[in-house]
């Protein structure tokens, strides 16, 4: 009782390509999961070395060692202290009733 007009050969072929397609996209979805998940390991592992770094390049700035004045002003650009759109948030977390 099915149509003439539709080669159903064809039509499950095309079927089981698209189904293989789907498990292939699931599995390469999964793997690019796993390697954002990595890569922001990375990135936080980075982070924190760069916060020692800049601290330590402070310590020894203070005591006015030689090249530490420059190098603390490279690196400040990019540990700025500012604290920037906190300026409208409440002054305690208590919600509105």
């Amino acid at each position: 009782m099915s149509s003439p007009d539709i080669d159903w050969d064809e039509f499950e072929a095309d079927y089981q390509a698209r189904a293989f397609l789907e498990s292939y996209i699931r599995r390469l979805k999964s793997i690019a999961y796993q390697m954002e998940g990595s890569k922001i390991r990375h990135d936080y592992d980075n982070y924190n070395d760069c916060r020692k770094e800049y601290a330590y390049t402070q310590y020894r700035n203070g005591f006015d060692e030689p090249g530490f004045s420059e190098k603390a002003a490279t690196l400040k650009q990019f540990f700025n202290r500012s604290v920037t759109g906190l300026k409208n948030k409440p002054k305690n977390n208590k919600q509105n009733d």
